[in-house]
């Protein structure tokens, strides 16, 4: 790979990033000020529609949007054969959506879900039109238009939010920041993307591309279940309001880990897909990607995790500090979540389909066994029970199953991977020594100042490691380049 692909590479992600950041914190405003201004049973109340709703919308696409970026040579044909696929593939999610809206009712005991699983139905549908645009978009590089559709879309989204949750008061609001935010990015893609589909041209490629997306379909439907599989069970058996204060603490700790990983994803799995015949070029590729993820989100997290409970009263307010526990249980897990979710780059840039399904399936029942056997003790046991085997048991399975075939072995993971917990040990213990001096209890001021040392104390310990250093130093080397050109 020469340098000017590392540079468009490097700007690509950049631009996505800045993309995504505002998202995060338009996204992180809205969720603040709904929360003050709504009860933990309209959270939960969504959370029940939407576990079906998003369940079903993975497959409203039939994976053909991932096909599209990553095949090498592509006719009009065969992408109208995949635009029609995807349309029918949505339309009948959507269908079956809206004849589940009764049942779900009735499952959950609460007649306001029958409406809300329809109207959400609806947007389900909406929500699948633009797949083949937006990977026909991603596919010619141009990223700088999808970032600022996301800008747009996001602010209009946040925008009708608030004003809908001051007007309306209710559950509906937050349905309206997400119908705004799924009718602006649609007609934003296709205005841009200038495709406009015919005819379709079925070929033995186009069938292979189907069955690459029903691979990967496959996989983001036993994610998703693994990972709403807790929603479902805690709405079920413990009811709308401990599931409230579990889906918001879930949902603040998983929306960074996205919002990191979704721009970084974009631009690296066609680029180590192309690196795949060069084994040196791919590790050092993904050995530097996956040490930046780790040093910008695992400080955070470990601020969050031992401040969980000043946090939640500063910012979201005293009846949201139920939560806290449960936050910091979960974001132990989601210190190494932040690796194990690259696992789909690997899988994907190197074509394994099948295994990344099997790995999905594997991860899936392990995961909803810990949800059943911390189900008794509420909503603080599942997330409990889920940490604790997620370490016991899916962290080996992911070093395994990544080290099996393909140029990332499983010691390499552990090399690269061992300095930042390093790292983390050294932040937590700083953090935590130093709170009781820094902290009042009801100061942001003292939060920034422990969230600044977190991440300081962090990136001390992993600079004691020589590769953390050189990736630093090419990181200075590439910013210096970049001002200089601009000068």
């Amino acid at each position: 790979m020469d340098r000017d692909s590392k540079s468009r590479a490097a700007t690509n992600i950049l631009i996505t990033g800045g993309s995504q950041a505002w998202k995060l914190c338009a996204g992180f405003v809205l969720t603040i000020f709904s929360t003050r201004n709504l009860a933990p049973s309209d959270f939960g109340l969504l959370a029940m529609a939407a576990t079906a709703a998003t369940f079903l919308g993975l497959i409203k696409d039939f994976g053909v949007g991932q096909a599209i970026i990553q095949r090498p040579d592509i006719t009009k044909g065969q992408i109208d054969a995949l635009f029609w696929l995807s349309v029918l593939s949505s339309a009948a999610s959507a269908l079956i959506l809206a004849l589940s809206a009764y049942p779900i009712s009735l499952f959950y005991d609460d007649p306001r879900l029958q409406r809300l699983t329809i109207a959400i139905a609806g947007l389900s549908l909406i929500a699948g039109l633009p797949t083949v645009p937006y990977a026909l978009l991603a596919r010619e590089s141009r990223f700088k238009a999808l970032a600022i559709l996301d800008v747009v879309a996001t602010t209009a989204s946040v925008l009708a939010g608030i004003l809908a949750v001051i007007v309306l008061r209710n559950y509906w609001a937050l349905y309206l920041s997400t119908l705004v935010l799924t009718v602006f990015s649609t007609a934003g893609i296709w205005a841009c993307s200038g495709y406009r589909p015919g005819l379709p041209y079925i070929d033995s490629e186009t069938r292979h591309m189907a069955r690459f997306g029903l691979h990967l379909s496959g996989f983001y439907l036993v994610n998703y279940f693994s990972r709403n599989a807790d929603n479902i069970l805690i709405g079920k058996f413990r009811g709308g309001e401990e599931l409230g204060l579990y889906d918001r603490a879930y949902r603040l700790l998983l929306f960074p880990i996205i919002q990191l990983h979704s721009p970084v994803g974009q631009v690296i799995v066609p680029l180590l897909s192309r690196l795949r015949s060069d084994k040196d070029k791919y590790l050092s590729v993904y050995n530097d990607t996956l040490s930046l993820v780790m040093s910008v989100s695992q400080p955070g997290i470990v601020f969050a995790i031992l401040l969980s409970e000043p946090l939640f009263k500063i910012v979201l307010g005293e009846s949201w500090v139920g939560a806290a526990p449960i936050f910091s249980w979960l974001g132990l897990a989601g210190l190494n979540q932040v690796a194990t979710a690259t696992t789909g780059w690997l899988f994907l840039s190197q074509g394994r389909g099948q295994d990344l399904f099997r790995f999905g399936v594997w991860c899936a029942l392990i995961n909803v066994v810990s949800f059943v056997m911390g189900l008794p003790w509420g909503a603080l046991g599942v997330a409990i029970s889920y940490t604790v085997v997620n370490y016991a048991v899916v962290v080996p399975l992911y070093a395994i199953s990544i080290g099996r075939n393909g140029p990332v072995t499983t010691r390499n993971l552990i090399e690269t991977t061992g300095p930042h917990w390093i790292g983390c040990l050294v932040a937590a213990a700083i953090t935590k020594t130093s709170a009781a001096s820094l902290l009042d209890g009801n100061s942001l001021t003292g939060l920034a100042t422990l969230l600044a040392l977190s991440y300081c104390s962090y990136l001390i310990a992993i600079m004691c490691f020589a590769p953390k250093r050189a990736l630093a130093k090419r990181l200075l080397r590439y910013g210096y380049g970049k001002t200089a050109a601009q000068i």
